[in-house]
């Protein structure tokens, strides 16, 4: 085991303590995608639009600032390799396709059928909506507790890998979402051999609607009702693994996205 002494030694910067790279002159991305749309504009009281969209966005800088949906590391681990940290971007979503329509029950006044049937005032005024997306999960990549390489490498260290860990579909649960002895720290002063993005998260399903009811008041004033329900299927769409190597609940999804939300209101307009 090296002493603290012939570790300062074998710094690329013996002379400093710390080293801090302020604003690298680092970060290259690549997005490369196609994408299909279906779409019906409105008429007859029905519009539709569906889209489909196939990509691979890779980078070597932990995909900078913002919003991520998964965590592909740190912003560099080698300052003096940059071609072991080009890997997917952790907001790779190689699949995604989405739906939105509206479709307004053809009863009622003003509608196709039943325009002045007695019937009108129970089945007319009513709208349909809903807004839906299915996408395959995000990339992460596993990190150690503990840095040991001493290079002042930007964030966590990457482990080093023995096996691809990623289980069948059949295998996987939420207590072991991939293989975990998978995964090793590596030697002192050595970088893992891991690439980035190596595992990917659970996928996403999300199915959102309204119903919306509109009833005449007087002469121009409408009053409206709102049901909208997010996640009306309630599914369980599971959050990142724990991706640590060693820590605690290293490779059990322990979070989820929001379950079903039933949301109620009036609109009066005049």
């Amino acid at each position: 085991m090296l002493t603290a002494a012939a570790q300062q030694k074998n710094r690329p910067f013996p002379q400093f303590s710390g080293v801090t790279i302020l604003s690298p002159s680092l970060g290259i991305s690549s997005y490369h995608g196609g994408s299909a749309k279906l779409e019906k504009r409105f008429s007859g009281g029905l519009n539709l639009l569906s889209t489909y969209t196939w990509s691979k966005f890779c980078d070597n800088s932990g995909s900078g600032p913002g919003s991520k949906l998964g965590d592909n590391g740190a912003a560099y681990s080698d300052y003096y390799n940059r071609r072991a940290d080009w890997g997917p971007s952790a907001n790779d979503i190689r699949h995604r396709l989405t739906l939105s329509t509206v479709y307004q029950i053809p009863f009622g006044p003003g509608r196709r059928y039943l325009t002045h049937h007695p019937l009108a005032k129970v089945v007319g005024g009513w709208q349909l909506g809903i807004v839906s997306a299915v996408q395959t999960g995000a990339p992460l990549t596993v990190q150690t507790q503990t840095n040991n390489t001493y290079a002042y490498s930007s964030g966590a260290q990457r482990a080093d890998v023995v096996r691809d860990p990623n289980l069948d579909g059949s295998q996987r649960a939420i207590l072991r979402w991939f293989d975990t002895s998978a995964f090793l720290q590596p030697a002192v002063n050595k970088f893992g051999n891991q690439g980035v993005g190596l595992v990917r998260a659970p996928g996403m399903f999300t199915l959102n609607t309204s119903v919306i009811r509109s009833f005449r008041v007087t002469e121009g004033k409408n009053l409206q009702f709102r049901g909208e329900f997010f996640n009306l299927p309630n599914h369980t769409n599971l959050g990142v693994p724990a991706h640590t190597f060693e820590g605690s609940g290293f490779g059990i999804i322990n979070s989820a996205r929001p379950a079903r939300q039933v949301q109620l209101g009036l609109r009066l307009t005049y």
